[in-house]
């Protein structure tokens, strides 16, 4: 029988959220967990503070394994 694991990434960004940097770090994330098996199942965004431009990103993950 298949069980399923979930788990989440939290990515925090401070500033101009749409920088070149932050969309690498993302991508990267992304990435390392494609190649394992994990699917990415939601997307997760909030702005804390909107003077200091403090948001983060919330990845949440799946897997099935035997």
């Amino acid at each position: 029988m298949a069980k399923t694991e979930n788990d989440l990434d939290i990515y925090y960004a401070v500033g101009n959220s749409n920088t070149s940097r932050q969309e690498t770090e993302i991508g990267e994330i992304i990435k390392k967990r494609n190649s394992p098996g994990w699917k990415l199942v939601s997307i997760s965004t909030a702005v804390f503070d909107t003077s200091n431009q403090f948001s983060n990103l919330d990845l949440f993950w799946e897997t099935q394994y035997e």
